[in-house]
């Protein structure tokens, strides 16, 4: 709603829910329609209604004295309201979706199933998303711009360079140290699935890490072992098939 003021530039002043007392002028607009308007008629089809309603406002909506200005409506807006108006913008609204998002450890959030990097002093933190369609923007929680990518089909990822410091290119930085520590517990054949993995996807495959981690919740080590010496035999590289 902030968004759509901004753009059209327009104040907007909300109300209480369920309190008509609060917004009077718009709710006896509402009932002038519909009591003068449309009571007592029926229409074949929505076309029908709208080129009844556009009739009706030029010829008794519009040449009707205002009961509180007591002139003619369609006057003072002419004269007065009109000239007041300021130009409407070069281009429509953008519709859009949004909703908070928590930066992953690999420095992206995931919006429709892709994945969006940004900086890296968000990791951790909620930021907002913002997608319509075409771009993804990213917001801090006081929605200050931080991100701006291209929307991508599910399974792919938007990185963008300058979010990747150097260090963070090579498998063996403080993230994936981590990460390769926990997988140490599992044991040495996950360790080496686990390096090939980050060496072939870089940054991307931390997530792909994060996922063999999570099997040993639910797998014996020694399942997960062998499954990885089989996964390094195979294309694409993969683990989760092979643990039985």
């Amino acid at each position: 709603m902030r968004s759509f003021a901004e753009h059209y530039g327009i104040a907007i002043l909300p109300t209480k829910p369920r309190a008509p007392r609060h917004k009077g002028k718009v709710e006896n607009s509402i009932k002038f329609v519909k009591n003068n308007g449309l009571k007592g008629r029926s229409f074949a089809s929505v076309a029908q209604e709208n080129q009844h309603l556009l009739s009706w406002e030029s010829t008794v909506a519009d040449t009707r004295i205002h009961g509180t200005t007591r002139q003619q409506v369609i006057k003072v807006f002419l004269e007065v309201e009109k000239p007041a108006l300021l130009p409407l913008p070069p281009g429509r609204f953008e519709l859009f979706s949004e909703a908070l998002r928590t930066v992953h450890r690999d420095g992206h959030v995931q919006v429709k199933g892709a994945y969006y990097s940004l900086p890296p002093e968000y990791l951790g933190q909620e930021v907002w998303a913002r997608w319509d369609g075409r771009m993804v923007r990213l917001f801090d929680t006081r929605m200050r711009p931080i991100a701006v990518h291209p929307q991508q089909p599910p399974g792919r990822f938007s990185t963008l360079k300058a979010h990747i410091v150097a260090e963070k290119i090579h498998p063996i930085e403080r993230g994936t140290t981590w990460l390769l520590g926990q997988v140490d517990r599992i044991g040495p054949r996950a360790r080496a699935w686990a390096e090939a993995t980050l060496a072939a996807r870089g940054i991307q495959g931390v997530r792909v890490v994060m996922g063999l981690l999570s099997l040993s919740n639910r797998h014996a080590e020694a399942q997960i072992e062998r499954a990885c010496e089989v996964a390094q035999g195979q294309a694409p590289i993969t683990c989760a098939a092979f643990v039985s």
